[in-house]
């Protein structure tokens, strides 16, 4: 696919090779809708982070790996089990990495109903590439600074 047809699609441009601020970091993106995917996986592979990628939530805790993963990127409404659900769930088991959640919902109670699940933060959809990689480097573990 050239880039004019990427572009043409609403994907984002893929960034330039010397901006490499995720280099070393390793993201696990929960979502099930395929052009999420690749455009998270568009942004995330051009900063030089690694990506792994789960359809929903289940997927997400049988592949989550705190050892390979500094961060995971979680949508909230997932067939099989949703985001909130999984999150809980990887909170329950121990896990303390970051989990930013990732939604179209835009009330005012999705704050509260993200911190009550354990998520540490939120990216309202469509994803902003300046945004997604603000709030990624504000949560960066200083391992990966």
């Amino acid at each position: 696919m050239n880039e004019a047809s990427n572009n043409s699609s609403g994907l984002p441009p893929t960034p330039p090779a010397n901006r490499k601020p995720l280099l070393g970091m390793s993201f696990l993106v929960v979502e099930d809708y395929p052009l999420n995917v690749l455009f998270a996986k568009r942004l995330l592979e051009g900063w030089c982070g690694q990506i792994d990628v789960a359809k929903n939530g289940q997927e997400a805790l049988e592949l989550l790996n705190p050892a390979r993963h500094t961060m995971v990127l979680m949508d909230l409404q997932m067939p099989v089990m949703d985001g909130y659900e999984s999150a809980r769930r990887m909170r329950e088991r121990g896990e303390t990495l970051p989990i930013i959640a990732l939604t179209a919902d835009t009330t005012v109670d999705i704050e509260t109903q993200v911190q009550a699940n354990g998520l540490n933060g939120i990216l309202t959809k469509p994803l902003q590439s300046d945004r997604l990689l603000k709030l990624i480097l504000d949560y960066q573990s200083p391992e990966t600074r």
